[in-house]
Protein backbone atom coordinates (compact mmCIF):
# COMPACT_ATOMS: atom_id res chain seq x y z
CA UNK A 1 0.00 0.00 0.00
CA UNK A 2 2.34 2.60 0.57
CA UNK A 3 4.63 2.00 -2.58
CA UNK A 4 0.76 3.07 -4.50
CA UNK A 5 1.55 6.60 -2.37
CA UNK A 6 2.78 9.09 -4.53
CA UNK A 7 5.90 11.09 -3.22
CA UNK A 8 5.81 14.88 -3.42
CA UNK A 9 7.57 16.28 -6.03
CA UNK A 10 7.82 13.26 -7.79
CA UNK A 11 5.45 12.93 -11.17
CA UNK A 12 3.03 10.17 -10.87
CA UNK A 13 3.69 7.29 -13.45
CA UNK A 14 0.49 7.71 -15.47
CA UNK A 15 1.70 11.19 -16.45
CA UNK A 16 5.11 10.20 -17.10
CA UNK A 17 3.92 7.60 -19.12
CA UNK A 18 1.19 9.67 -21.17
CA UNK A 19 3.83 12.09 -21.57
CA UNK A 20 6.32 9.57 -22.64
CA UNK A 21 4.08 7.91 -25.43
CA UNK A 22 3.05 11.78 -26.79
CA UNK A 23 6.80 12.25 -27.17
CA UNK A 24 7.30 8.98 -29.15
CA UNK A 25 3.97 10.18 -31.20
CA UNK A 26 5.94 13.24 -31.87
CA UNK A 27 9.34 11.78 -32.98
CA UNK A 28 7.48 9.17 -35.39
CA UNK A 29 5.47 12.26 -36.98
CA UNK A 30 8.80 13.92 -37.37
CA UNK A 31 10.24 10.55 -39.17
CA UNK A 32 7.36 9.92 -40.88
CA UNK A 33 7.59 13.44 -42.50
CA UNK A 34 11.54 12.98 -43.58
CA UNK A 35 10.99 9.22 -44.61
CA UNK A 36 9.10 6.60 -47.38
CA UNK A 37 5.80 7.71 -45.95
CA UNK A 38 6.03 11.38 -46.07
CA UNK A 39 3.47 11.21 -48.78
CA UNK A 40 0.83 10.16 -46.46
CA UNK A 41 2.12 12.47 -44.00
CA UNK A 42 2.24 15.36 -46.09
CA UNK A 43 -1.52 14.31 -47.88
CA UNK A 44 -3.42 14.50 -44.25
CA UNK A 45 -1.63 17.88 -43.88
CA UNK A 46 -2.39 19.32 -47.32
CA UNK A 47 -6.07 18.08 -46.63
CA UNK A 48 -6.41 19.63 -43.66
CA UNK A 49 -4.96 23.02 -44.90
CA UNK A 50 -7.07 23.16 -48.41
CA UNK A 51 -10.30 23.14 -46.16
CA UNK A 52 -8.92 25.43 -43.69
CA UNK A 53 -7.74 27.86 -45.87
CA UNK A 54 -10.82 27.78 -48.11
CA UNK A 55 -12.95 28.31 -45.13
CA UNK A 56 -10.98 31.76 -44.20
CA UNK A 57 -11.49 33.16 -47.33
CA UNK A 58 -14.85 32.76 -47.72
CA UNK A 59 -15.70 33.43 -44.26
CA UNK A 60 -13.38 36.91 -44.32
CA UNK A 61 -15.49 37.70 -47.75
CA UNK A 62 -18.59 37.27 -45.81
CA UNK A 63 -17.45 39.45 -43.18
CA UNK A 64 -16.49 42.11 -45.64
CA UNK A 65 -19.92 42.08 -47.07
CA UNK A 66 -21.60 42.43 -44.01
CA UNK A 67 -19.76 45.08 -43.05
CA UNK A 68 -20.14 47.32 -46.24
CA UNK A 69 -21.19 50.89 -45.55
CA UNK A 70 -24.83 51.92 -46.57
CA UNK A 71 -26.66 55.66 -46.62
CA UNK A 72 -28.29 55.43 -43.04
CA UNK A 73 -28.04 57.97 -40.26
CA UNK A 74 -28.31 57.01 -36.46
CA UNK A 75 -30.66 60.17 -36.23
CA UNK A 76 -32.94 59.26 -38.64
CA UNK A 77 -36.54 57.44 -37.84
CA UNK A 78 -37.84 57.27 -41.35
CA UNK A 79 -37.37 56.10 -44.97
CA UNK A 80 -39.42 57.59 -47.75
CA UNK A 81 -38.11 55.36 -50.82
CA UNK A 82 -39.92 55.24 -54.38
CA UNK A 83 -41.56 51.46 -54.39
CA UNK A 84 -40.06 49.02 -57.11
CA UNK A 85 -40.16 46.16 -58.86
CA UNK A 86 -38.41 43.46 -57.36
CA UNK A 87 -36.40 43.35 -54.25
CA UNK A 88 -33.87 45.68 -53.07
CA UNK A 89 -32.50 47.43 -50.21
CA UNK A 90 -33.70 50.76 -48.67
CA UNK A 91 -30.29 52.26 -47.55
CA UNK A 92 -28.62 52.27 -50.80
CA UNK A 93 -29.99 52.29 -54.35
CA UNK A 94 -28.33 54.43 -56.88
CA UNK A 95 -29.81 54.59 -60.26
CA UNK A 96 -33.20 53.69 -58.83
CA UNK A 97 -36.68 55.47 -59.22
CA UNK A 98 -35.93 59.00 -57.92
CA UNK A 99 -39.06 61.06 -56.43
CA UNK A 100 -39.42 64.67 -57.86
CA UNK A 101 -39.86 68.50 -56.31
CA UNK A 102 -37.88 66.54 -53.06
CA UNK A 103 -36.72 70.32 -51.89
CA UNK A 104 -40.54 71.47 -51.28
CA UNK A 105 -41.41 67.92 -49.88
CA UNK A 106 -39.15 67.90 -47.48
CA UNK A 107 -39.80 71.10 -45.96
CA UNK A 108 -43.46 70.65 -46.16
CA UNK A 109 -42.47 67.24 -43.88
CA UNK A 110 -40.34 69.19 -41.64
CA UNK A 111 -43.37 71.71 -40.77
CA UNK A 112 -45.60 68.07 -39.73
CA UNK A 113 -46.11 68.40 -35.63
CA UNK A 114 -43.16 66.54 -33.76
CA UNK A 115 -41.21 66.02 -37.03
CA UNK A 116 -37.21 67.59 -35.86
CA UNK A 117 -36.17 67.74 -39.98
CA UNK A 118 -36.56 65.81 -43.11
CA UNK A 119 -33.86 65.60 -46.14
CA UNK A 120 -33.66 64.49 -49.34
CA UNK A 121 -30.86 62.47 -50.72
CA UNK A 122 -29.26 61.54 -53.85
CA UNK A 123 -26.16 59.15 -54.34
CA UNK A 124 -24.29 59.18 -57.84
CA UNK A 125 -20.64 57.60 -58.44
CA UNK A 126 -18.89 60.67 -59.45
CA UNK A 127 -15.05 60.93 -60.28
CA UNK A 128 -12.61 63.56 -58.32
CA UNK A 129 -9.52 65.28 -59.31
CA UNK A 130 -7.37 65.84 -56.73
CA UNK A 131 -4.94 68.65 -56.97
CA UNK A 132 -1.78 66.12 -57.66
CA UNK A 133 -4.26 65.24 -60.81
CA UNK A 134 -5.04 62.16 -58.91
CA UNK A 135 -8.26 60.89 -59.92
CA UNK A 136 -10.83 58.07 -58.32
CA UNK A 137 -14.61 57.17 -57.98
CA UNK A 138 -15.89 57.47 -55.06
CA UNK A 139 -19.80 57.40 -53.80
CA UNK A 140 -21.53 61.00 -53.89
CA UNK A 141 -24.74 61.39 -51.12
CA UNK A 142 -25.86 64.84 -51.38
CA UNK A 143 -28.10 65.92 -48.54
CA UNK A 144 -29.51 69.30 -46.95
CA UNK A 145 -27.08 70.20 -44.10
CA UNK A 146 -28.99 70.13 -41.00
CA UNK A 147 -27.40 70.84 -37.35
CA UNK A 148 -29.32 67.87 -36.14
CA UNK A 149 -27.89 65.20 -38.89
CA UNK A 150 -24.49 64.57 -37.58
CA UNK A 151 -23.75 61.59 -39.84
CA UNK A 152 -25.10 60.12 -42.83
CA UNK A 153 -24.06 56.30 -44.31
CA UNK A 154 -21.29 56.72 -40.95
CA UNK A 155 -19.59 60.03 -42.29
CA UNK A 156 -20.20 63.22 -40.30
CA UNK A 157 -21.73 66.03 -42.16
CA UNK A 158 -19.68 68.47 -40.61
CA UNK A 159 -18.71 70.99 -42.47
CA UNK A 160 -21.53 70.98 -44.69
CA UNK A 161 -23.58 74.85 -44.72
CA UNK A 162 -27.17 74.38 -43.75
CA UNK A 163 -29.68 74.91 -45.95
CA UNK A 164 -28.28 74.04 -48.89
CA UNK A 165 -27.86 78.16 -50.22
CA UNK A 166 -27.34 77.20 -53.86
CA UNK A 167 -31.14 75.49 -54.01
CA UNK A 168 -32.19 79.29 -53.51
CA UNK A 169 -36.19 78.16 -53.43
CA UNK A 170 -35.38 76.25 -56.52
CA UNK A 171 -34.05 78.62 -58.55
CA UNK A 172 -30.30 77.01 -58.45
CA UNK A 173 -28.78 80.23 -58.47
CA UNK A 174 -28.35 80.83 -54.89
CA UNK A 175 -24.71 80.69 -53.19
CA UNK A 176 -22.54 77.73 -54.72
CA UNK A 177 -20.71 76.30 -51.42
CA UNK A 178 -18.33 73.40 -53.23
CA UNK A 179 -18.23 72.18 -50.00
CA UNK A 180 -17.23 68.47 -49.58
CA UNK A 181 -16.82 66.29 -46.57
CA UNK A 182 -14.39 63.34 -47.06
CA UNK A 183 -14.56 59.97 -45.25
CA UNK A 184 -11.02 59.29 -44.25
CA UNK A 185 -11.12 56.23 -46.89
CA UNK A 186 -12.14 58.71 -49.50
CA UNK A 187 -9.29 60.99 -48.21
CA UNK A 188 -6.47 58.87 -48.38
CA UNK A 189 -7.75 57.26 -51.99
CA UNK A 190 -7.25 60.78 -53.19
CA UNK A 191 -4.61 61.42 -50.98
CA UNK A 192 -6.24 65.13 -49.91
CA UNK A 193 -6.86 66.86 -46.69
CA UNK A 194 -9.13 69.31 -45.23
CA UNK A 195 -8.61 73.07 -47.48
CA UNK A 196 -7.82 71.15 -50.91
CA UNK A 197 -9.19 72.12 -54.05
CA UNK A 198 -11.45 69.19 -56.16
CA UNK A 199 -12.49 69.09 -59.25
CA UNK A 200 -15.34 66.66 -60.83
CA UNK A 201 -14.80 64.84 -64.07
CA UNK A 202 -17.98 64.30 -65.81
CA UNK A 203 -18.81 65.13 -69.54
CA UNK A 204 -22.32 65.96 -68.88
CA UNK A 205 -20.86 68.89 -66.80
CA UNK A 206 -20.26 71.91 -69.23
CA UNK A 207 -19.27 74.36 -66.91
CA UNK A 208 -16.41 74.87 -64.14
CA UNK A 209 -17.61 74.20 -61.15
CA UNK A 210 -15.00 74.54 -57.91
CA UNK A 211 -15.03 72.13 -55.03
CA UNK A 212 -12.84 71.87 -51.81
CA UNK A 213 -12.62 69.22 -48.95
CA UNK A 214 -14.45 70.99 -46.25
CA UNK A 215 -13.85 68.35 -43.68
CA UNK A 216 -12.59 65.13 -43.19
CA UNK A 217 -14.21 62.35 -40.99
CA UNK A 218 -11.45 60.27 -39.44
CA UNK A 219 -13.42 58.90 -36.76
CA UNK A 220 -13.47 54.98 -36.07
CA UNK A 221 -16.91 54.63 -37.57
CA UNK A 222 -17.13 51.75 -40.21
CA UNK A 223 -18.48 54.23 -42.62
CA UNK A 224 -15.34 56.32 -42.45
CA UNK A 225 -12.92 53.24 -44.17
CA UNK A 226 -15.26 53.39 -47.95
CA UNK A 227 -14.85 55.98 -50.67
CA UNK A 228 -18.07 58.71 -49.52
CA UNK A 229 -18.41 61.94 -49.91
CA UNK A 230 -21.17 64.16 -48.63
CA UNK A 231 -22.20 67.26 -50.17
CA UNK A 232 -24.94 69.70 -50.80
CA UNK A 233 -28.01 68.02 -52.53
CA UNK A 234 -28.40 70.69 -55.24
CA UNK A 235 -24.90 71.10 -56.35
CA UNK A 236 -24.98 67.31 -57.03
CA UNK A 237 -28.34 67.27 -58.46
CA UNK A 238 -26.46 69.94 -60.79
CA UNK A 239 -23.43 67.89 -61.19
CA UNK A 240 -25.89 64.93 -62.08
CA UNK A 241 -28.46 66.41 -64.09
CA UNK A 242 -31.10 65.87 -61.37
CA UNK A 243 -31.54 69.39 -61.07
CA UNK A 244 -34.40 69.47 -63.80
CA UNK A 245 -36.87 67.98 -62.00
CA UNK A 246 -35.41 68.35 -57.96
CA UNK A 247 -34.79 64.80 -57.72
CA UNK A 248 -33.49 62.96 -55.18
CA UNK A 249 -33.96 59.03 -53.99
CA UNK A 250 -35.22 58.76 -50.70
CA UNK A 251 -36.43 60.89 -47.59
CA UNK A 252 -34.53 60.69 -44.29
CA UNK A 253 -37.24 61.99 -41.49
CA UNK A 254 -36.25 62.26 -37.68
CA UNK A 255 -39.77 62.13 -35.84
CA UNK A 256 -40.31 61.36 -32.26
CA UNK A 257 -44.21 60.65 -32.63
CA UNK A 258 -45.15 57.01 -34.46
CA UNK A 259 -48.06 59.05 -35.52
CA UNK A 260 -46.08 60.37 -38.48
CA UNK A 261 -46.20 57.37 -40.30
CA UNK A 262 -49.38 57.90 -41.26
CA UNK A 263 -48.94 61.29 -42.57
CA UNK A 264 -45.53 59.79 -44.72
CA UNK A 265 -47.24 57.37 -46.77
CA UNK A 266 -49.72 60.12 -48.30
CA UNK A 267 -46.86 62.35 -49.61
CA UNK A 268 -45.76 60.35 -52.31
CA UNK A 269 -47.81 57.71 -54.57
CA UNK A 270 -46.08 54.43 -54.72
CA UNK A 271 -43.87 54.82 -52.24
CA UNK A 272 -42.49 52.74 -49.07
CA UNK A 273 -41.98 54.11 -45.52
CA UNK A 274 -39.73 52.27 -43.50
CA UNK A 275 -39.17 52.65 -39.82
CA UNK A 276 -35.56 52.61 -38.19
CA UNK A 277 -37.34 48.83 -36.80
CA UNK A 278 -38.20 47.79 -40.37
CA UNK A 279 -34.39 48.82 -41.67
CA UNK A 280 -32.61 46.99 -38.59
CA UNK A 281 -34.92 44.13 -40.12
CA UNK A 282 -33.94 44.33 -43.31
CA UNK A 283 -30.26 45.27 -42.54
CA UNK A 284 -30.35 41.43 -40.69
CA UNK A 285 -31.80 39.73 -43.36
CA UNK A 286 -28.92 41.43 -45.64
CA UNK A 287 -26.63 39.81 -43.41
CA UNK A 288 -28.11 36.57 -43.34
CA UNK A 289 -25.81 35.82 -46.79
CA UNK A 290 -22.68 36.42 -45.17
CA UNK A 291 -23.24 34.57 -42.42
CA UNK A 292 -24.81 31.76 -44.26
CA UNK A 293 -21.76 31.73 -46.82
CA UNK A 294 -19.68 31.71 -43.11
CA UNK A 295 -21.46 28.76 -41.73
CA UNK A 296 -21.13 26.67 -45.33
CA UNK A 297 -17.59 27.16 -44.99
CA UNK A 298 -17.22 26.10 -41.16
CA UNK A 299 -19.31 22.90 -42.30
CA UNK A 300 -17.61 21.86 -45.51
CA UNK A 301 -14.33 22.25 -43.78
CA UNK A 302 -15.08 19.97 -41.16
CA UNK A 303 -17.01 17.30 -43.40
CA UNK A 304 -13.77 17.59 -45.81
CA UNK A 305 -10.81 18.17 -43.05
CA UNK A 306 -12.48 15.27 -40.87
CA UNK A 307 -12.67 12.82 -43.74
CA UNK A 308 -9.61 13.41 -45.33
CA UNK A 309 -8.12 12.55 -41.34
CA UNK A 310 -9.91 9.78 -41.06
CA UNK A 311 -8.73 8.32 -44.75
CA UNK A 312 -5.39 8.75 -44.11
CA UNK A 313 -4.91 7.94 -40.92
CA UNK A 314 -6.84 4.45 -42.02
CA UNK A 315 -4.19 3.98 -44.83
CA UNK A 316 -1.28 4.57 -42.20
CA UNK A 317 -2.97 2.05 -39.51
CA UNK A 318 -3.20 -0.49 -42.40
CA UNK A 319 0.07 -0.06 -43.35
CA UNK A 320 1.92 -0.33 -39.67
CA UNK A 321 -0.83 -2.83 -38.47
CA UNK A 322 1.83 -5.42 -38.10
CA UNK A 323 4.29 -2.82 -35.85
CA UNK A 324 0.97 -2.10 -33.76
CA UNK A 325 0.00 -5.43 -33.22
CA UNK A 326 3.60 -5.88 -32.40
CA UNK A 327 3.39 -3.36 -29.78
CA UNK A 328 -0.28 -5.08 -28.57
CA UNK A 329 1.59 -8.48 -28.00
CA UNK A 330 4.98 -7.02 -25.97
CA UNK A 331 2.49 -5.71 -23.22
CA UNK A 332 1.56 -2.10 -24.77
CA UNK A 333 -1.78 -1.26 -23.57
CA UNK A 334 -4.78 -0.73 -25.77
CA UNK A 335 -4.95 3.01 -24.23
CA UNK A 336 -0.97 3.93 -24.89
CA UNK A 337 -1.64 2.43 -28.42
CA UNK A 338 -4.11 4.76 -28.90
CA UNK A 339 -2.33 7.71 -28.15
CA UNK A 340 0.55 7.53 -29.90
CA UNK A 341 -1.10 6.96 -32.99
CA UNK A 342 -3.81 9.70 -31.91
CA UNK A 343 -1.20 11.89 -31.03
CA UNK A 344 0.26 11.61 -34.26
CA UNK A 345 -3.14 11.96 -36.11
CA UNK A 346 -3.52 15.77 -34.26
CA UNK A 347 -0.51 16.78 -34.63
CA UNK A 348 -0.33 16.58 -38.39
CA UNK A 349 -3.73 17.63 -38.13
CA UNK A 350 -2.75 21.25 -36.07
CA UNK A 351 -0.08 21.12 -38.33
CA UNK A 352 -2.38 21.23 -41.43
CA UNK A 353 -4.30 24.03 -40.07
CA UNK A 354 -1.45 26.15 -39.23
CA UNK A 355 -0.50 25.78 -43.14
CA UNK A 356 -4.04 26.46 -43.85
CA UNK A 357 -4.47 29.66 -41.79
CA UNK A 358 -1.05 31.28 -43.78
CA UNK A 359 -2.80 30.05 -47.12
CA UNK A 360 -6.59 31.80 -46.48
CA UNK A 361 -4.75 34.95 -45.53
CA UNK A 362 -2.90 34.96 -48.48
CA UNK A 363 -6.04 33.97 -50.16
CA UNK A 364 -7.50 36.80 -48.50
CA UNK A 365 -4.82 38.90 -50.08
CA UNK A 366 -4.99 37.55 -53.39
CA UNK A 367 -9.01 38.49 -53.14
CA UNK A 368 -8.56 42.29 -52.20
CA UNK A 369 -5.96 42.90 -54.54
CA UNK A 370 -7.93 41.14 -57.72
CA UNK A 371 -10.93 42.71 -56.55
CA UNK A 372 -9.21 46.65 -56.40
CA UNK A 373 -8.08 46.23 -59.83
CA UNK A 374 -11.16 45.04 -61.58
CA UNK A 375 -14.47 45.73 -59.62
CA UNK A 376 -13.82 48.45 -56.52
CA UNK A 377 -11.23 50.60 -54.60
CA UNK A 378 -11.83 48.93 -51.33
CA UNK A 379 -11.27 45.77 -50.01
CA UNK A 380 -14.03 43.27 -49.98
CA UNK A 381 -12.43 40.99 -47.84
CA UNK A 382 -12.11 41.01 -44.34
CA UNK A 383 -8.62 39.65 -42.87
CA UNK A 384 -9.38 40.00 -39.21
CA UNK A 385 -6.32 38.65 -37.15
CA UNK A 386 -9.60 36.12 -35.04
CA UNK A 387 -9.48 34.26 -38.14
CA UNK A 388 -6.49 32.79 -37.37
CA UNK A 389 -7.38 31.66 -34.15
CA UNK A 390 -10.52 30.50 -35.69
CA UNK A 391 -8.74 28.28 -38.37
CA UNK A 392 -6.84 26.42 -35.44
CA UNK A 393 -9.47 25.64 -33.85
CA UNK A 394 -11.46 23.85 -36.52
CA UNK A 395 -8.19 22.40 -37.20
CA UNK A 396 -8.26 21.07 -33.48
CA UNK A 397 -12.25 20.24 -34.04
CA UNK A 398 -11.39 17.87 -37.26
CA UNK A 399 -8.34 16.08 -34.97
CA UNK A 400 -11.03 15.25 -32.05
CA UNK A 401 -13.40 13.71 -34.80
CA UNK A 402 -11.37 11.75 -36.04
CA UNK A 403 -10.46 9.97 -32.72
CA UNK A 404 -13.43 7.92 -32.71
CA UNK A 405 -12.15 6.15 -36.08
CA UNK A 406 -8.90 5.62 -34.67
CA UNK A 407 -10.12 3.89 -32.04
CA UNK A 408 -12.42 1.70 -34.05
CA UNK A 409 -9.37 1.10 -36.27
CA UNK A 410 -7.20 0.10 -33.90
CA UNK A 411 -9.60 -2.37 -32.22
CA UNK A 412 -9.49 -4.37 -35.28
CA UNK A 413 -5.73 -5.20 -35.84
CA UNK A 414 -5.39 -8.90 -35.26
CA UNK A 415 -2.28 -9.31 -32.73
CA UNK A 416 -1.74 -13.05 -33.23
CA UNK A 417 -2.28 -12.79 -37.19
CA UNK A 418 -0.10 -9.48 -37.66
CA UNK A 419 2.69 -10.75 -35.50
CA UNK A 420 3.05 -14.08 -37.24
CA UNK A 421 3.14 -12.25 -40.93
Amino acid sequence: MAGDIPTPGRIPATVRRITATIAIAAKRAIVQARGSDAGRFWSRVGGVALAVALMLVVTGIGVGIATQSTVYSDDVDYWITPDTPGESSVLVDTDAPQFGSVHPTAERITGFEDVEYATPVLTQVVRLQAPDEASEYVLAIGVVGNESLEHVSDVTTTGLTPGDPYYNDGGYDGEWTGEMVFSDGAASLLGVQTGDEISVQRPSVSDDRSFHVANVDSGDRQGSQFPVVIMQLSELQTLTGAANADQAEQILVSANDPAVQSQLENIYPQSTVETRSGVTTQQVLDDELPLALSITAFLIAIVVGTLFVMTMTGLEVTADRAQIATLAAVGISAQSRFTLIATQSILSTILGGLVGVVLGFGGLWLVNEVSMQTLTTVPVAAAEPILALYGVVVAVVVALLSLPYIAILLRRVGVAEEVLQ
